[in-house]
Formats: structure tokens, sequence, C-alpha cells
């Protein structure tokens, strides 16, 4: 894991910066040549950290950070990972991240995900301080804004698969579980095909667009007014009616708008479209856990894998990813199972959930759940399963 080293000795004739919680985190040979240059001799209250692009952070680290430099390699999934994990869990942290070799569109990609500016590998160490002086300037005008809940989001494999039916249920069996009292909320983020509203018989005036076109004036006002009580305990920001289209949305603007959500409710659920944007993959990426919805069609179990690939490939680690067979039929000549999806999938089967078949077609053709109709409905069950081990963060 590496180890690191305590903040140095404040020193006379200092630059303005600011006091504790700067950790300057990159590999031992850079972080050593910082150091001992004269620059890095005078950022005294610097704590640093010799740690390769691919090792998790400290938690004491991510803890008391409150301005971090942190390298990044686009070319280590773990890096990446790392770099995703921590924009999660510290949000308003500001982070400048250290690059070896940087493109315009890698520069451009951090900036989205919320890096707040990007320094050179080797460090020019006058350039860094200026940063990080920069850095802890937009921190002391940042008032605190708590920490944000889990939000989990639903990845299908392919259009059909029953993921909208699975978000629904599953948010209300975590309302109902809610201890928080902050609630569940549902974002329908399938700008073209979002069906959640209809699915708990609701037609909402006020979408999701609302929030990703008010730019500037976005706050928990605006929010609430996009938010509709539906009848079972769960909140929901529904898709918009008409077909937008899929490359409207600002990221740094969803981000925003999920962090707020994050910040009011105990759990949010996105359900994602399943066609990829980079939109989608800032959104998995600020997730704290992924749902990846399939059945058990040839076709569907394909495009499951072809996703966990692309999932994997921008660090996304099984550990991250829970895979949810739906329509799991129990019949007696089966040609697939929940085993040879595993194996085919190369990743564990976090749930599997019955086929309910026409009992389900018909509560949702009225705008209900499946419990309304069938109170002791096999699905049901293990859909509130699935929301315990969420809850409990089981794996």
């Amino acid at each position: 894991m590496g180890s690191y080293e305590s903040p140095l000795e404040l020193e006379n004739g200092m630059i303005a910066r600011p006091r504790g919680g700067l950790f300057i985190v990159a590999n031992a040979l850079d972080i050593a040549m910082l150091r001992g240059s004269a620059a890095g001799q005078d950022m005294g209250d610097a704590a640093y950290v010799p740690l390769a692009a691919n090792v998790d952070l400290p938690a004491d680290v991510v803890r008391a950070a409150k301005v971090l430099v942190l390298e990044v390699d686009p070319a280590c999934p773990e890096s990446l990972r790392r770099i995703a994990k921590l924009r999660s869990e510290r949000e308003d942290l500001p982070i400048i991240a250290a690059l070896s070799k940087a493109d315009v569109s890698l520069v451009r990609t951090l900036i989205r995900q919320g890096i707040s500016d990007v320094a050179v590998l080797p460090f020019a160490p006058e350039e860094l301080a200026s940063q990080i002086l920069d850095a802890s300037t937009r921190l002391a005008e940042l008032a605190p804004k708590g920490a944000l809940s889990p939000m989990f989001t639903v990845v299908r494999s392919t259009g059909g698969c029953g993921a909208t039916t699975v978000v629904t249920h599953l948010a209300a069996a975590l309302a109902k579980a809610d201890h928080t009292g902050r609630g569940v909320c549902v974002i329908d983020l399938d700008l073209q095909s979002g069906d959640v509203a209809s699915y708990v018989g609701l037609h909402p005036k006020v979408t999701v667009s609302a929030l990703i076109d008010a730019g500037d004036r976005l706050d928990s006002h605006l929010l609430n007014s996009a938010v509709t009580e539906t009848a079972y305990g769960f909140s929901l920001i529904a898709a918009p009616e008409g077909i937008a289209p899929m490359d409207a949305i600002d990221v740094d603007q969803l981000l925003r708008v999920l962090s707020l959500a994050r910040r009011q409710f105990g759990t949010v659920l996105l359900d994602l479209p399943a066609d990829w944007t980079n939109w989608s993959l800032s959104a998995v990426m600020a997730s704290s856990e992924v749902l990846l919805i399939t059945d058990l069609s040839i076709a569907s179990l394909r495009q499951a894998k072809r996703r966990l690939e692309l999932l994997r490939s921008v660090g996304e680690g099984a550990g991250h990813i829970k895979v949810v067979v739906n329509r799991a039929e129990r019949r007696l000549f089966k040609t697939i199972g929940v085993d040879e999806v595993s194996q085919a999938l190369d990743c564990a089967v976090a749930a599997s959930l019955s086929s309910e078949g026409a009992t389900l077609r018909s509560a949702q053709d009225q705008g209900l759940l499946v419990t309304d109709v069938a109170s002791r409905s096999k699905f049901a069950g293990e859909i509130r399963a699935l929301a315990d081990l969420l809850t409990a963060g089981g794996s």
C-alpha cells in the first residue's frame, strides 16, 4: 500500500497556501524531486505520499485531504478507477491531476469529472504552487455541503431486458426499508424511452430536462419542483415526455444534479438508456455501485459481456458491479441457467429474479407494481433480497 510522511515543519517566507489538509500523491521519484526543489521545501504544510498510480489511497488521506494533488495514469484502469472512486466519495474535494502525458481529450475528460486542474510530471514546482493556491482559494469560497448518499446506477444489457421493471420494484423495496428519513429517489435518464413514470401510473409535467437546462439556476428548490411522489413511497424525477437528443446533456450539469439529489435523498437510483454516451459513462463512474440487468437470451448475454468489458476498461472492478439476471425461468429442459451466466460473463451473479410473465404485464398495464396484483409474488421477494444486499453493502 505504500506509506506517507508527516507534514513538513512550517518555514518563514512561505507563499500563501492552505493550512493543513494538502496532500501530494505521486510516484516516489517525482515526490523526491519536488521535495528537493526550493518551492517544494516551501510547501511546509504539505503531506507527501509516495504511492504508485494503481494503488488505492490510504483511508486517512481520503478523509483528511482538503486539497489533493494526485498522479493519474490514463493507461492504467486501476488509476482511473481510483480517481473515479475518489470523486464519488469526496465530490467537493479540489483535486489537481498530475499527468506525465496529457492530450486535450484527456484533460477535457478529467475536467468533466470534476478535476480542478491538471499539473505536469515531473512537477514544475513554482507552477504547482500557484495551482495549489488557486485550488485552496476556491475551496475557501465553498460552503460545506454535506456527505453524499449512496447512488445505484442501473445499466441494461439490451432494451427490453426488464431494467425499468427492476428499478421501480427495487425503489419501492428500498423506500420501505429506508431508515435515513431522507427517502429514495429514482432519476430516469433514459431520454428517449424512459418509462418509469408510466410504470407507476404517473404523468409528471416537470422532468429531468428542466434541471439539465437550468444551468446556474439549479438549486434544491428547482430540484424539488421536478420531484414527483409515487404511491410506493419513493420519489421520481421523470424522463422527458418527448424524445430528447442523446447528446443534449452537459456532463458538468448532470453531475451537479446528481450531487444535489444525493445530498437531499437517502438513496438515489439512476435508470440509464441502453445506448452509451460520455455523460452516461460519467454517471456510472460517479455511482456507488452498478447493477447490470440481463436476461437469459443469447443476445442479451452477448451485450451484457460487452458492457462488462466497457466498464472494466474504465476501471470499474468486479466489486463495484452487481449482475442481476432477470426473468430466470425454472424449466426442466432449460438451455442456460444462472451458473452458466456467471461462467459466460466471468462475473458472479448477485441476484436472480423470477419471471412473472402475464401477472407482471397486467400490473404494468395498469400503472401498478406486481405486489398490487399478486401479494405472494416470488419476484417481489427476490427484489426485497436484492434491496437488503444493497443496503447491507454485501457482495
